[in-house]
């Protein structure tokens, strides 16, 4: 009997551990701070950044507010339905104020679907999954990629590295934007 009692002590208490991470909910945009809120905690997406709100891109008729676009498409994805976030502990920020979270709504992780619209860029963890939806997007010209949008961090890099070739980058930004309006010419 003890054997028995203490096996399902033992299953309780990791069933109990496993689903403590686990919250689901309505979730709200707070863009002005980069992250999602549900029930009350600040959630920003594992493995992404999406886009600031003010952040406005270029394209062949002019600059336009991305930003606001990417964060008005994640409010529509969001007002559809329940976000079920498992939580990722942060060992390196135990008392942050926001954590991360893999979120799935409608058995389809948010963090895939911002990718693969343009409306996000993967940040500096390395998941092959994560770039072959932010390459998705990009072929496909879709969200922030349309006529040639270029991640700061991509352009940021590049000009440390070689600061006397400041010019580099806009003209490899010039070039890419031609090839771009050409491909879209039938």
């Amino acid at each position: 009997m003890k054997i028995y009692l203490f096996a399902m002590w033992l299953f309780l208490f990791f069933y109990f551990q496993s689903n403590a991470f686990e919250i689901s909910g309505i979730a709200k945009t707070v863009p002005k701070n980069g992250f999602i809120e549900l029930l009350g905690k600040e959630i920003l997406l594992h493995g992404i950044q999406i886009i600031s709100q003010n952040a406005t891109c270029k394209d062949i008729n002019g600059e336009w507010s991305c930003g606001e676009s990417a964060w008005k498409a994640l409010k529509i994805k969001l007002d559809s339905g329940p976000l079920q976030c498992k939580l990722i502990p942060d060992t390196q920020n135990p008392k942050g104020s926001s954590e991360k979270a893999n979120c799935l709504m409608k058995k389809e992780n948010l963090s895939f679907w911002l990718l693969s619209q343009g409306w996000a860029i993967t940040n500096k963890e390395l998941n092959e999954f994560l770039l072959s939806q932010e390459n998705l997007a990009r072929q496909n010209y879709v969200g922030i990629w349309r006529d040639g949008f270029i991640p700061p961090d991509l352009w940021r890099t590049s000009f440390k590295k070689d600061s006397k070739n400041c010019n580099v980058c806009s003209i490899r930004r010039h070039s890419f934007l031609r090839k771009t309006s050409k491909k879209k010419l039938p």
